[in-house]
């Protein structure tokens, strides 16, 4: 029987796999991170899409980022060719777990829950669907079966591009908002990966803002929210709206100065709260898409949700406007 401990603190070369979104990637880093720590003579490569390359520019928790979509034959290209000691796969994928097996790697570490498991040979049982333990916790989970030690769960900060910063200043000076106002932030949309509270809601908590504060307000989203932005934009014309205008490292650059951000449960909200910038997250209740699994790893965010009531745990319309405000006015009370 193979030891894993052994293995992961004689190993040369480590990688973990995950391909898939922007907010998956945010808490995948923490078990990078305590890979790093607990195996200092390693190499930690994270396997992923470029589309995540901003998050993870001169990122501490990784010696090298590689890239998917960037090669011909993909992650089991790069699964094969890295002469890798270890491996970790934080989201089990039948692909992914065939080209390690094939490569012949002495530790391969994940879920033991799928039919074709029997291809890894360090398996850990969680069904992540109850939301039991928080996403980030259940990544960092297999380091620590793997190990058979304890390791910390934090968030790993985003490094910031010097030019996206120099960017992101330009474009607030030529609609007038200097950078030092530290602005709020509305993210309406969430990908589809969530229950969603309305546009007209955030649009509505908007122009509360601009009654009651004078903190520059910002509407963001990816090029296909524009319908969900301009709505939000309708209930609040004062607000700037830089929905499909910024690039990812000009939106990490713009969370990193902003003094708020409220958003559905989505990828920029991790991002968020990784650089430590306040969050007011809006969560259904199911377990699978709550707060509990994907809520701001955070203690400086606030989560509300629909009542808790088997029935309408995931009407998000039962949310007021008034609560959330109340939330995002905790964050500005002296």
């Amino acid at each position: 029987m193979i030891s894993s401990r052994n293995i992961l603190k004689n190993a040369r070369r480590i990688a973990v796999v995950r391909t898939d979104r922007l907010g998956d990637m945010v808490l995948t880093l923490p078990m990078c991170a305590a890979l790093k720590a607990a195996c200092p003579n390693a190499e930690i490569s994270l396997i992923t899409r470029s589309y995540c390359e901003a998050l993870l520019y001169n990122s501490p928790a990784i010696d090298h980022a590689l890239f998917a979509d960037r090669i011909i034959g993909g992650v089991s290209a790069l699964i094969r060719s890295g002469n890798y000691d270890g491996i970790f796969f934080p989201r089990p994928q039948f692909d992914e777990y065939f080209a390690a097996f094939s490569a012949r790697i002495p530790l391969r570490v994940g879920s033991g829950y799928r039919w074709y498991s029997f291809l890894i040979n360090h398996k850990q049982y969680d069904h992540r669907k109850t939301a039991e333990s928080h996403e980030a916790e259940y990544n960092t989970r297999l380091v620590v079966s793997a190990l058979d030690d304890s390791v910390e769960t934090h968030l790993v900060r985003p490094v910031i591009m010097p030019e996206s910063k120099q960017s992101i200043e330009i474009i607030l000076s030529s609609h007038g908002i200097s950078s030092d106002l530290q602005p709020i932030i509305i993210h309406p949309g969430s990908g589809g990966s969530s229950r969603d509270w309305s546009p007209e809601n955030f649009g509505k908590l908007a122009s509360i803002f601009t009654k009651q504060h004078d903190t520059p307000i910002i509407i963001t989203g990816i090029d296909s929210e524009q319908s969900l932005c301009e709505t939000v934009h309708n209930h609040c014309p004062t607000a700037l709206n830089l929905c499909g205008k910024l690039n990812l490292p000009e939106m990490i650059a713009l969370l990193d100065i902003s003094s708020l951000l409220v958003a559905n449960s989505t990828g920029v909200l991790h991002v968020a709260a990784a650089l430590g910038t306040p969050v007011v997250g809006l969560y259904p209740r199911s377990p699978a898409i709550s707060a509990r699994r994907w809520g701001p790893y955070s203690t400086n965010s606030t989560v509300i949700s629909p009542p808790d009531t088997a029935e309408l745990q995931d009407d998000m319309s039962l949310i007021s406007v008034e609560s959330v405000a109340d939330a995002c006015f905790s964050y500005f009370i002296q």
